[in-house]
């Protein structure tokens, strides 16, 4: 039985890591800013640095799930006139499927939280080795995540397109994600480029996560094994 709340525990855990890897740029405002500025963003769409990042912050909350609609987000542009950002009806319901995604994300997060932290509770109440078995199960789960990160970073690396098109496909039921530039702001904010960039970030807070994860359990297996790892691992088995 500490074995199998060990690793439910330890998969808890890797949904934390892939949840908070996803999270962080994406609502990173900093990220956003630095974006702009560098391929001139503003200029694009006609507007000021400053009027984009309030646009920028009020389309995260909506993300959130903390705004209720897009289209009360206005913002001047170059011409003089203060109007409705978000006005294509395509973009905006593209961002409802967005926005239940990334929800539904914050919802099996904070499950994954809550039963990780249950799950010790359990452990302790039963008196089971809890470090060691965590330790063990964790650095496991997470090797075998890692194994297939490589594989996937190789197939996304060999052609982004093709898998930016699966990602689609697998996580929207509509074509709506297909934007037009002349048609919608959202797409000229957040070019392929961004995309691109924001993937990279992704893999590389994975793969750090992951590596302290691994670099942890592996030190404390040692360390309470006096260098006999795999008898240690015998032991509380």
């Amino acid at each position: 039985m500490k074995w199998l709340m060990g690793y439910t525990a330890a998969f808890c855990v890797l949904l934390l890591i892939i949840a908070q890897s996803v999270f962080l740029p994406s609502f990173f405002l900093p990220y956003f800013s630095w974006h702009y500025e560098r391929r001139d963003i503003p200029a694009v769409i006609g507007t000021s640095h400053d009027e984009l990042m309030y646009v920028t912050s009020g389309l995260l909350e909506y993300m959130r799930g903390r705004r209720g609609d897009l289209e009360s987000i206005y913002a001047r542009f170059d011409d003089g006139e203060t109007r409705q950002f978000f006005t294509c009806p395509v973009e905006i319901i593209h961002m409802v499927d967005v926005m239940e995604l990334y929800v539904g994300g914050f919802m099996i997060r904070n499950i994954a939280f809550w039963l990780f932290g249950f799950l010790v509770f359990a452990m302790a109440f039963f008196k089971y080795p809890i470090l060691p078995v965590l330790a063990q199960c964790c650095r496991e789960v997470v090797v075998g995540f890692l194994i297939l990160l490589v594989i996937l970073a190789a197939v996304v690396a060999w052609d982004f397109d093709s898998a930016f098109v699966m990602f689609h496909l697998i996580f929207f039921s509509n074509d709506y994600w297909m934007l037009e530039p002349a048609h919608s702001y959202l797409i000229n904010m957040v070019p392929i480029e961004f995309f691109v960039e924001v993937s990279v970030i992704v893999g590389l807070l994975l793969l750090l996560f992951s590596s302290v994860i691994i670099a942890l359990g592996t030190w404390y297996l040692r360390s309470i094994g006096s260098g006999d790892e795999t008898h240690t691992v015998a032991k509380f088995r």
